[in-house]
């Protein structure tokens, strides 16, 4: 079973989630200082420190004293990226997880932005749901235009997603946990674009 289980994912897929888990270590899952040097800064960003733009996609923090924002957004980057990497490669998933990173990280630091009026210093975000929607929505929307995409999603996994996708909004409505909402709903968008995108243009 642990054999069939480790199969599901290539190297990329695996090399992702590595990252993720020895950054959640490093960082003690987003609470000391090393996690300053991963954030989205723009205005470092505009100084030169580039590797901010993508980053916060392997930031991951405690919901109470569990480590379910890891272990959630893992599993379905096993699931969802692991079976891209199956079918397009791994450099065709990086790909993927490049540009929607970088899309959903600047969706939540614009969106703040947009909202308050201003992104405090002290504003941290991070997290791998806004690439794991994005890779939902690209497979949903690549099946959509290219019937011969061999990636298929359980139909109950869409249901579940948007449901999910509602419940943030909900959530962060009460204030109950901060849910980075404007990454997971711009991710979806970047990856159904992108599905769409590639399904017309044949070659990728």
């Amino acid at each position: 079973m642990l054999k069939d289980f480790l199969a599901r994912a290539g190297w990329m897929t695996k090399v992702l989630v590595g990252i993720s888990v020895v950054v959640s270590v490093l960082t003690l899952s987003g609470t000391n200082q090393l996690t300053g040097y991963l954030t989205f800064d723009w205005q470092l960003i505009l100084e030169g420190q580039i590797h901010r733009l993508i980053t916060p996609i392997f930031l991951h923090f405690m919901i109470g004293s569990l480590p379910i924002h890891l272990l959630f957004n893992m599993m379905w980057l096993w699931d969802l990226g692991g079976s891209i990497e199956k079918e397009r490669g791994p450099w065709y998933l990086l790909g993927l997880v490049m540009v929607i990173g970088i899309a959903s990280n600047m969706a939540q630091y614009f969106g703040e932005l947009w909202m308050e009026g201003y992104v405090s210093p002290r504003y941290i975000f991070g997290g791998m749901s806004g690439v794991v929607f994005g890779l939902l929505g690209f497979i949903f929307m690549r099946r959509k235009f290219d019937p011969f995409f061999r990636v298929e999603l359980h139909p109950g996994i869409m249901q579940f997603m948007m449901i999910w996708l509602v419940l943030g909004f909900v959530l962060n409505s009460t204030g109950m946990i901060g849910i980075a909402n404007a990454a997971h709903l711009i991710g979806l968008v970047a990856g159904g674009a992108l599905g769409v995108l590639t399904a017309k243009i044949k070659a990728f």
